[in-house]
């Protein structure tokens, strides 16, 4: 498969863009799914009255400022009503917060004949805990004109009642001047823009280095120059080679593009340009010419492993070599604990030669260089890093440090450290950082009080670590991965007892009601009343310190499986964590066959979803985001079902092709699956997960070759450790 070793291999020698304060943040330029945009909401009331299906505003696919598309908001603004209409900001990861000299830029078309400016609704920012006072756009459009794509510009500092400090959640349209006659306009790019943008003029030729066919899909890559200016990146399609038409925009970061085409089968031809921040354009690239022609499984599935790997390589701080959850203007903000999955993905990548094994030992000793130096707490790394300086950045009030996330990323390197085996001083010298940061973790100080062999989940940065209620780590999901690095530790490792105690136990703090004036003294008596109103199943084993622990044990027959940990509520995600790299083969402990745990969840999981439906009449299509239908909630995350697969090989198999195939143009990129589907309510992510990208190239591999099992397997200080745990067969102490 030569094609699929050039997909991605331009990007080592792609020039890496350093974003500086000028990074704009885009409210709306596209909607993915075509109708409606969902996130919108439109309401209205008395005589006044707004365009809408299902009270969200239409899409434009045929008239639009950036292609493909555009909000279309047609409306009567009666005396006796009013009406408003709000363009959600989308982005769950990030939530961007403007400054003062920032400035709003909309970009409205006038269609209906007579609208004068007044006419034109008023215009709101919404933040998450405050709304702006709302204003009319007349002073802000210098040559209003109908028929015309025109620009409202709004400085920041002109709206009243805004907070700066408070996350922007929305941007409103609502009622202005009063008229019985319908209004049409179109919206489209909503972004926040800095005060002083890159002005300079695009005069070279874009280059499009390359389009290849995959399927109905087109993978174009180009080459940027370091053009501050560049703002997108626009593409053209033809299928005769001289009428080209506009289908889409890629924001400059991005270094590739997957283009799904209307048939598959037939010739196209592409050209880009650049787009500057005043979007005029570049001189036309060259054109490339592709035919289409349907994939094998096989190579479906290459395509679909290499996009999700491709997340990991373009998404990273080149400071750090981190993975880098989103862009902000004045950070670059790391993740520990999502840099795990993609060290994986990079051995991934560069085994399947989607990357050569320099650029993924490059970003990998990188990495290793950045914790080696960055600051930690007995060896336990914040779950975020500003990856420019090694300095924790808090994502709350509590600064902490996250055990779990440490032990993700050490994890990751101690499979990176039997993948890079070989003899050259390189390759040596990463493995001996790799374990010197294994051996920097104190796991015996980790420990709950009272216990020497159960873990908090992290340590308070400020605080006595010792202060009670801490959460701990139990239970079978990612801390059994956790406690075997513990327990392997080759300094300050925890007791074998950890495994049985740690992970068939569930751990939650005991609070004992308070007497109140002249009641009897309750406390002798707390545990045996506290106990009535655990699931009767969960019996309570012992008292240890302010916790209850609790067995994870609950035999349940459910839509004909037998579960063995009762009813999963949670996602699948958690329990497909610990086995993505620790094959379930290699726990022999005596309690569970957990390669039938896995097996009995996935049915039970698919068949509970089937049976509620979440908007397909397909049976491969499941597989919730959330469990909860309370709201109207029927996502689909587009990860569980599919990552399946090294648990049932036909049920995962049959739910990629079901989701590629059936929903591939708003679902598949050049990232990988989306985070989340919603079929009822015709609505995409347009963001991804670490976690959706990383689960399912590591799946995809242990189906495939198993590769990532074998390297965990061959870790020499784990492979000790499960000869001695297993060979024990240790019973729980605390019973």
């Amino acid at each position: 498969m030569k094609v699929f070793r050039l997909l991605v291999l331009y990007i080592l020698f792609a020039p890496a863009f350093l974003l500086a304060d000028t990074y704009p943040e885009v409210i709306f330029d596209n909607s993915l799914v075509k109708g409606v945009y969902a996130k919108s909401t439109v309401n209205y009331g008395g005589k006044s009255w707004v365009e809408n299906v299902n009270q969200h505003l239409l899409v434009s696919d045929t008239l639009f400022f950036t292609p493909g598309n555009a909000l279309s908001l047609k409306y009567i603004s009666a005396e006796e009503g009013n009406w408003n209409t709000e363009v959600r900001y989308s982005r769950q990861k990030h939530h961007y917060k403007f400054s003062n000299d920032d400035f709003l830029s909309i970009r409205i078309f006038v269609k209906s004949t007579g609208t004068e400016v007044n006419d034109l609704p008023k215009l709101y920012i919404k933040q998450r805990s405050s709304t702006s006072a709302s204003f009319s756009l007349e002073k802000f459009i210098k040559n209003y004109e109908t028929n015309k794509w025109i620009q409202v510009k709004i400085p920041i500092n002109a709206i009243s009642d805004v907070n700066f400090s408070d996350p922007i959640a929305a941007i409103g349209f609502q009622q202005h001047r009063s008229s019985n006659r319908m209004q049409h306009i179109f919206i489209d790019q909503i972004e926040f823009l800095a005060k002083n943008y890159p002005q300079v003029k695009l005069s070279s030729p874009a280059i499009l280095t390359d389009a290849v066919p995959y399927d109905s899909q087109v993978h174009l890559k180009w080459q940027l120059p370091l053009t501050p200016s560049i703002h997108y990146i626009k593409i053209y399609r033809s299928e005769d080679g001289e009428n080209f038409k506009p289908i889409g925009i890629r924001p400059v970061q991005m270094q590739s593009c997957l283009d799904m085409v209307p048939i598959l089968g037939r010739k196209y031809y592409y050209k880009i340009t650049w787009v500057d921040y005043n979007y005029q354009e570049s001189p036309f690239s060259g054109v490339k010419e592709i035919t289409t022609k349907e994939l094998e499984d096989s190579q479906l599935l290459d395509l679909i492993q290499l996009a999700h790997v491709n997340y990991f390589i373009e998404n990273y701080d080149v400071n750090s070599g981190m993975y880098m959850p989103f862009r902000v203007k004045d950070k670059a903000i790391v993740s520990t604990k999502e840099t795990g999955g993609a060290i994986i993905s990079l051995l991934i990548g560069a085994d399947r030669k989607f990357v050569s094994r320099q650029y993924a030992y490059g970003r990998i000793s990188k990495i290793v260089y950045f914790l080696l130096k960055a600051q930690n707490n007995k060896g336990i790394f914040p779950s975020y890093f500003n990856g420019r300086g090694g300095v924790p950045e808090y994502r709350s009030d509590s600064p902490k440090y996250d055990v779990s996330a440490t032990s993700n990323i050490l994890e990751a390197l101690l499979i990176a450290r039997e993948y890079f085996s070989g003899d050259s001083a390189e390759e040596l010298d990463l493995r001996k950082r790799i374990t010197k940061l294994y051996e920097s973790v104190n796991w015996q100080e980790l420990t709950l009080e009272g216990t020497d062999d159960i873990l908090r989940s992290s340590l308070p940065a400020i605080e006595d670590l010792n202060s009670p209620l801490k959460p701990t780590l139990n239970g079978i999901n990612e801390s059994i991965n956790t406690y075997f690095l513990a327990m392997a530790a080759p300094k300050f490792p925890l007791p074998l007892t950890s495994y049985y105690n740690a992970v068939y136990h569930n751990y939650s703090p005991y609070v004992p009601e308070q007497p109140e004036e002249g009641e009897v003294d309750i406390y002798t008596d707390s545990l045996a009343s506290d106990t009535t109103a655990l699931i009767e199943s969960q019996k309570v084993v012992a008292l240890i310190d302010t916790f209850i622990q609790t067995s994870v044990l609950r035999d349940t027959l459910l839509y004909g499986n037998s579960l063995k940990l009762g009813e999963y509520n949670r996602s699948l995600m958690e329990l497909y964590r610990p086995f993505l790299t620790i094959s379930p083969e290699l726990l022999q402990d005596t309690i569970l066959d957990f390669k039938e745990v896995l097996n009995s969840y996935v049915h039970f999981v698919k068949r509970r979803d089937n049976e509620i439906g979440v908007g397909s009449t397909d049976s491969d299509i499941w597989g919730f985001y959330q469990h909860r239908d309370s709201v109207g909630n029927y996502r689909i995350n587009p990860s569980i079902a599919p990552s399946s697969i090294f648990v049932d090989k036909e049920i995962g198999l049959q739910a990629i092709l079901a989701l590629y195939h059936q929903y591939g143009n708003v679902l598949f990129t050049e990232y990988g699956f989306r985070s989340w589907l919603d079929l009822r309510n015709d609505d995409v992510s347009d963001e991804y997960l670490a976690a959706n990208q990383s689960t399912l190239s590591i799946a995809l591999e242990n189906y495939r070759s198993g590769l990532i099992w074998k390297l965990y397997a061959q870790i020499p200080e784990l492979k000790a450790l499960r000869e001695s745990l297993f060979a024990k067969n240790l019973e729980p102490i605390n019973e």
